[in-house]
């Protein structure tokens, strides 16, 4: 498919100006484009507002619930159905927000690679050529996370559904984290999409694990007791980190997935995207 000309740019200069190496490339990506980093970064917050909101309604419905209304062991039981009411919503609302990330991804990928950006074409082509495999993914987690909170509402057993919250952690969203990159910058089937993603969790355990813990750490701010202090508190910082935590984390993803796509794929197999928005002397 043609690209649209991009109506703007904010990497109009020399090739010789690229910079040579990925913290360099770093530093130049939020130099040039602050203003485009913090733009996906609203519109990936404009698709969390209805998970924000929901998680906001269910956290205030949750301040009524005490001893002194329903009983001890009434309280027990609506408190139950509440956290799987607030597990089946987030899953479902989760959705939306990877709509918002199939486009920002797209964005921030052409920043990094030096190109011109149409902040709204990008946008909604990244929506338009990730859905399909964003989807497939997100369908395929959400049905291991529902039958791994399944197995620790039923076992009622909270040790063991800690581990296989962390067991979900290491495995299926490292592994995840890998396929949003591959999915971005190569064209194959879902199948190879995900045994590219192993190869490079394999490949980078330590980092990647790194990596996911800063994804996921903001998420444990539901284990919060609920006041109206927490709640006045916990999400405007969340929806400060939507609009400029995770861009940045997303940034920091692309370098270091393109780094190991040059060394292990793209230097013998996609020479034309080998150190793509790199400056390389041998290219003069």
């Amino acid at each position: 498919m043609k690209k649209k000309k991009p109506l703007f740019s904010n990497d109009d200069y020399q090739y010789s100006s690229l910079p040579t190496t990925r913290k360099e490339a770093f530093k130049d990506v939020y130099r040039h484009n602050f203003k485009t980093i913090t733009l996906s970064g609203l519109f990936l917050l404009l698709f969390s507002l209805p998970l924000v909101i929901f998680l906001v309604v269910m956290d205030f419905g949750k301040l009524g619930m005490t001893p002194e209304r329903f009983g001890e062991e009434e309280l027990k039981a609506v408190l139950f159905l509440w956290d799987i009411i607030i597990n089946a919503g987030a899953v479902v609302l989760l959705y939306v927000v990877l709509i918002g990330l199939m486009g920002a991804t797209r964005v921030l990928k052409l920043l990094v690679w030096q190109e011109g950006i149409d902040f709204s074409y990008d946008f909604k082509q990244g929506i338009k050529e990730n859905f399909k495999h964003f989807s497939l993914l997100y369908l395929f987690g959400a049905i291991i996370y529902l039958g791994t909170y399944a197995v620790y509402i039923f076992l009622l057993n909270f040790l063991i559904g800690i581990w296989l919250m962390i067991l979900f952690i290491i495995i299926f969203v490292s592994i995840g984290v890998w396929n949003i990159f591959v999915i971005n910058v190569y064209q194959t089937t879902l199948w190879n999409y995900i045994k590219n993603a192993v190869f490079f969790f394999s490949k980078c355990i330590p980092l990647t694990l790194l990596y996911v813990v800063m994804i996921v750490f903001p998420f444990f701010a539901v284990f919060i007791p609920v006041s109206g202090l927490t709640i006045v508190i916990k999400y405007p910082v969340i929806l400060a980190m939507i609009i400029l935590y995770y861009p940045f984390l997303i940034v920091i993803g692309y370098l270091y997935s393109l780094a190991k796509f040059d060394l292990f794929i793209n230097k013998d197999n996609y020479p034309e995207i080998y150190r793509k928005g790199l400056y390389d002397i041998n290219k003069k």
